[in-house]
């Protein structure tokens, strides 16, 4: 028995010691108080301590939360990145795709009436 479990029975018996001088009234005010904190009464999670001044919490739900918290970040990051490094390659893809045709002599013919196309050509002269 633990010194908390020990000072709790104590105060119940010093408590029930004068049990018997409680008037009818007052033991009926009593147990409607009780059962109105009793309806509202919730289940705390139970703290474990784990050690070198660290506490958990018992149960997934604690996990979860604070997980929870962390997922959807992550997730942003991922997709920004994901993107980012699509559009980098895709970038370069469609630039070497470019400089393979006219190396290839094999551009569209879009290309040639396209005015900026012209515009780059006499830019690199």
């Amino acid at each position: 028995m633990n010194e908390e479990e020990r000072v709790g029975k104590e105060v119940a018996r010093l408590l029930n010691h004068s049990i018997g001088e409680i008037n009818q009234d007052t033991l009926y005010r009593l147990q409607a108080a009780r059962r109105a904190a009793m309806k509202n009464y919730q289940l705390e999670e139970k703290i474990i301590h784990v050690g070198a001044g660290m506490a958990g919490q018992n149960g997934l739900d604690s996990f979860f939360s604070h997980t929870g918290k962390l997922v959807l970040p992550v997730m942003v990051l991922f997709v920004l990145m994901a993107t980012l490094y699509w559009k980098i390659s895709y970038e370069v893809d469609e630039k070497a795709a470019i400089d393979t045709m006219i190396l290839a002599d094999d551009l569209p013919v879009d290309v040639y009436l396209d005015d900026e196309f012209d515009i780059w050509l006499e830019s690199t002269r």
